[in-house]
């Protein structure tokens, strides 16, 4: 009850202070009514918009400064493929917070009825509550765009090895960049299409092999773009640069799978060193000690 009173007191703070801010003169908020276009017959009432505007933007403001960088969530958002924006991003860490505050609050208010936790125990529960579900977006964004880049990861040898056949057999980079993309699935697949979008829009090839590689953020396909823009400006062999950058990808993901079981060999040595060597200790040495025991 402590902890809901406490919750319930800074909300009422929170809508008095925003309500005096709201009454504050600025020009700005005096002429966004006469520039902006007409309300539609479902917007939400004026008080509640002047009411709750302001603590929406705040709370934003705030989540910026202290959350993530924009820059950096611009760039998981681009690696994961997601059409969210920042904004949007940023209001789901919000509203995860406050589901996971109020899980938090239910929580605690349980233990406090069932075990009689005091108020320290269901604040704190309530605190791991809001900072699990404000973090929970971000860690979701993370592994979506880890997955994607380790899916593009895959699929660039063979995509390679296909562009690089149709370039022998001759036809122009751009037309080889639509048939790999038109075969390929996936979200490698999706970035070629795009690249071809953006070249049939007028946009210069190395500058849409760039962009591919920005979104993306992964070393091989970094290398890979810049493999294919640097032959198309010297003249080298293209069908030899792309043999060559298909074998240097594939190498790399052998190494990245044999450092990756290297780090999972020494993980495995946890459970073994934890669990299963203390067990077998106890099986080894508590007969002995019965023995002993029954003797004396």
């Amino acid at each position: 009850m402590t902890a809901l009173a406490a919750v319930s007191l800074g909300l009422g703070l929170a809508l008095v202070w925003a309500w005096a801010d709201a009454r504050r003169f600025s020009l700005e908020r005096r002429l966004a009514p006469r520039l902006r276009a007409t309300r539609s017959a479902n917007a939400p009432a004026p008080m509640l918009a002047r009411v709750v505007a302001p603590v929406a933007g705040d709370i934003l403001r705030w989540s910026q400064r202290w959350g993530r960088p924009t820059a950096e969530v611009e760039r998981m958002l681009a690696r994961a493929g997601s059409a969210s924006t920042v904004a949007r991003h940023r209001a789901h860490g919000l509203i995860g917070g406050a589901a996971g505050l109020i899980a938090g609050l239910v929580m605690g208010g349980a233990l406090a009825a069932a075990r009689g936790a005091g108020p320290v125990v269901v604040i704190a529960v309530a605190a791991a509550g809001g900072a699990a579900g404000a973090i929970g977006p971000d860690i979701a964004l993370s592994r979506r765009a880890a997955a994607r880049a380790a899916r593009v990861r895959t699929d660039l040898p063979p995509a390679a090895e296909m562009l690089a056949l149709a370039v022998v057999a001759g036809e122009s980079v751009p037309a080889a960049l639509e048939r790999v993309a038109a075969i390929t699935g996936g979200p490698l697949g999706e970035e070629l299409r795009r690249v071809v979008a953006d070249v049939r829009a007028g946009r210069p090839l190395a500058a849409a092999l760039d962009a591919l590689a920005g979104r993306v953020d992964e070393p091989v396909v970094t290398a890979f773009c810049d493999a294919i823009a640097t032959a198309l400006d010297r003249g080298t062999p293209l069908a030899e640069v792309l043999h060559a950058q298909a074998g240097d990808i594939r190498d790399r993901t052998r190494q990245a799978l044999l450092e990756e079981g290297g780090k999972r060999e020494i993980a495995m040595l946890v459970p073994v060193v934890l669990l299963i060597l203390p067990v077998t200790v106890v099986f080894a040495l508590y007969p002995g000690l019965v023995a002993l025991r029954w003797g004396a």
